[in-house]
């Protein structure tokens, strides 16, 4: 008896329905928690239509083409996962059964490494290592008695990863058509206490409308995250161009022609950072070294203005610009809540000063804390940092006071400051 295919690969001729045209299967799209439309929204910007917002993700028909497109481009997903089979299991047995009739064969070729990943919950397999490790045990007893070779366990750098979903009793097998976590762009070496993942910072940026056509200003800027990512929507280079590998290089079904196309068709959009448009500002000089390395990896650096200063202690003004604030908050300083109070108020000065005719979006890790800004808050995206939800508030910052009847200046206005540099082209165009 031949075994079951755990899923065809993808073909470029002929749809499900028998329609001419490429063939789209079913794709789950991960993200953080409460990005779910954010991530629709952008899907749909990319050309995928058939998309359906879920916990946690998205649902995707999509072709080859589209999965190319969505790994290299997508600011927002976390992993890009094909489900192959979906069955019942109540013991480690019947998963290991299960798993063990599909002919891996056709996904895991000789030679290749492997890593299996598993989550579970609300299931009577209650451990997710020893389910991942049941599915690799079958996948690897499966390939030795059909091929005699057993493939290597490749943690790091597999070619194939597999995931397992277990659920109220239902597994989910799914094949990564992604390099691992995709919040890993690979421009990131140094990093600050509790860094901001990477696809987090984009989905503050794009939950603010930021695309580049105004001043950033980001006053903590800890290891350049905010600022990065900023200068790749302004560049519109897509989230993946720094990564070494993709991810699907390795699968069966990978063609190097239509990967070339859709490369060139993003790459070709690239355009150079206009010097001064984005600004960092932290107070410690390991987070500006940090900074620095990590804007070395991309073409940014010259065009990037750093400033290692106390944000209060900006001359400013810095008018009509997004300014993103991301302090070293709460549990990461263990600070009192009085001090935090105090933190927050400060801060909430410095922007009714300084940063007249802005849009203002702070992370604040409790909601009693917003009132502590001068201003009432706009929108909330409630975002996972690690442990902790976090507030991304959003203010709108009154323009400066006009000067009264006695000539009394405003408290902030569009002076010019030492700390802005004129706005021109910088840096070489990204190759690769």
């Amino acid at each position: 008896m031949t075994a079951p295919d755990p899923a065809p690969v993808l073909e470029d001729n002929e749809s499900e329905s028998g329609r001419k045209g490429p063939a789209r299967h079913a794709f789950f799209i991960s993200t953080p928690r409460n990005l779910e439309p954010l991530l629709e929204a952008e899907l749909r910007g990319l050309g995928i239509t058939d998309v359906k917002p879920v916990y946690l993700g998205v649902e995707a028909k999509l072709s080859r083409e589209e999965v190319y497109r969505v790994v290299f481009a997508s600011r927002l997903a976390s992993r890009v996962l094909r489900p192959l089979a979906t069955f019942t299991c109540k013991t480690p047995d019947e998963l290991y059964e299960h798993a063990a009739r599909f002919n891996w064969g056709r996904i895991l070729k000789e030679g290749q490494t492997l890593k299996v990943s598993a989550s579970v919950s609300d299931s009577a397999i209650t451990h997710s290592h020893y389910a991942a490790l049941k599915l690799k045990d079958a996948v690897v007893d499966n390939l030795r008695e059909k091929t005699g070779a057993r493939p290597s366990i490749d943690k790091e750098t597999p070619d194939v990863r597999l995931d397992l979903f277990l659920r109220k009793d239902q597994a989910t097998i799914s094949l990564y058509y992604s390099d691992g976590i995709m919040h890993r762009r690979g421009y990131r070496i140094q990093a600050v206490d509790a860094p901001l993942k990477e696809n987090l910072a984009a989905a503050v940026l794009l939950f603010a409308g930021y695309k580049g056509d105004k001043p950033l200003l980001d006053l903590f800027c800890g290891s350049g995250t905010f600022l990065i990512e900023a200068a790749m929507i302004a560049t519109h280079t897509p989230a993946g161009f720094f990564r070494e590998t993709q991810g699907f290089e390795t699968l069966p079904d990978f063609s190097p022609s239509l990967w070339a196309k859709v490369k060139a068709e993003f790459t070709g959009r690239i355009l150079p950072l206009p010097k001064g448009l984005l600004t960092g500002v932290d107070i410690s000089a390991r987070a500006m070294a940090a900074t620095r390395a990590n804007l070395a990896r991309t073409p940014y650096l010259d065009a990037v203005k750093l400033i290692q200063k106390d944000f209060a202690r900006l001359e400013g003004p810095y008018e009509n610009r997004v300014v993103v604030a991301n302090p070293p908050y709460g549990v990461r300083l263990e600070d009192s809540q009085e001090g935090l109070r105090e933190f927050y108020a400060g801060l909430g000065q410095f922007l009714k000063t300084k940063c007249p005719s802005s849009r203002a979006y702070v992370l604040i890790p409790t909601p009693d804390l917003e009132k502590e800004i001068w201003f009432k808050p706009e929108r909330r995206l409630a975002i996972d940092n690690g442990a902790l939800e976090i507030g991304v508030v959003e203010y709108s910052i009154l323009p400066p006071r006009a000067p009264d009847a006695a000539g009394s200046p405003p408290e902030a206005g569009p002076s010019a400051s030492e700390d802005d540099a004129s706005p021109s082209e910088s840096g070489p165009r990204p190759k690769k």
